[in-house]
């Protein structure tokens, strides 16, 4: 029902995709203009080292090729491509700093965006209304500035150890079993991704409705718990999708397709956590103009309401 409901509500406001990419790309120029000034001397290297070039033809080496193993050694040998020229040349301080700088900077204007889009789909789904993606960003500005600097240190950290650990369990791995260390990985990456947001979906939904401190938004966001396993299995079906969405659009798009599938996985996440969270907690809600979603509870206080009337 929730993953139902989610694909409805897609449709209804898919408009935001292109809001979403618009701004990605905003953001995107605005760190790497920041990266070039810090990091002049760490780009000069690299091109001195024909890394670039290198890097083209590791990109052409996936295109039209599905092949899980030859991705994963693709981007492993680029990696340690990177990491081998960064270590002969003496800047491995500065390129720590600016990779932590922009994962943060990134990361931090990211959380604007994502809670103007919870306004705008949480605005439909309570009464069809359309709130403008620019409005929303100026409006929860300052809500936005806090919940973004308490995610850079909880949600971005895990999401760093997360990605992290995963890279290294499938090096690892990979030596001693082969590929099948990749298709292992795939499904705990899977897994670990959906438990993280499964914990975390009601966060961003309780911070806007309940219009109050991150720390007791929080509190009210674990009423996920109530069905967890079912709230769970919705993530890891979506998860899932979206992988092989993403995966699909990079290898047989050139990578194109990504413009449009990066921005409606998020979407998709924003919509899943804004139906899980309204009807864990027994809202009514819009999927379309024509109908409308009552939790079973309201259902039956208002069968309950309509006897009493006759009584």
């Amino acid at each position: 029902m929730f993953l139902k409901n989610t694909l409805k509500l897609t449709f209804a406001n898919a408009s935001n995709i292109w809001k979403i990419l618009l701004y990605r790309f905003l953001c995107l120029l605005c760190v790497l203009g920041l990266t070039t000034v810090i990091a002049w001397p760490i780009i000069n290297t690299l091109i001195k080292n024909n890394f670039f070039i290198d890097l083209q033809k590791s990109f052409e080496s996936m295109l039209f090729n599905l092949n899980f193993e030859t991705l994963f050694l693709t981007v492993d040998n680029v990696l340690k491509n990177f990491v081998n020229i960064i270590a002969n040349s003496g800047y491995i301080a500065l390129a720590i700093f600016v990779i932590i700088f922009d994962v943060c900077l990134f990361s931090f204007l990211e959380e604007f965006a994502s809670l103007a889009v919870h306004q705008s789909v949480g605005g439909y789904m309570s009464s069809l209304t359309k709130y403008g993606f620019t409005n929303s960003l100026v409006s929860n500005f300052g809500k936005a500035t806090i919940l973004a600097l308490c995610r850079l240190f909880t949600t971005l950290v895990l999401n760093i150890l997360i990605w992290v650990g995963i890279y290294f369990m499938a090096s690892s791995l990979y030596k001693s079993i082969g590929v099948f260390a990749i298709v292992l990985t795939f499904f705990v990456a899977i897994v670990v991704i959906s438990l993280k947001k499964s914990m975390l979906c009601g966060l961003e939904p309780a911070y806007l409705i309940h219009n109050e401190s991150v720390f007791n938004s929080f509190k009210h966001s674990l009423v996920v718990f109530k069905k967890f396993l079912k709230v769970l299995s919705s993530y890891l079906v979506l998860t899932l999708v979206v992988f092989v969405i993403n995966i699909f659009a990079l290898t047989f798009t050139a990578g194109v397709g990504l413009f449009v599938t990066l921005p409606l996985t998020t979407l998709l996440y924003i919509i899943l956590e804004e139906v899980i969270y309204r009807e864990l907690l027994g809202m009514r809600y819009y999927v379309d103009s024509d109908r409308i979603i009552t939790p079973k509870k309201l259902e039956q206080q208002d069968k309950f309401s309509k006897v009493k009337d006759i009584i």
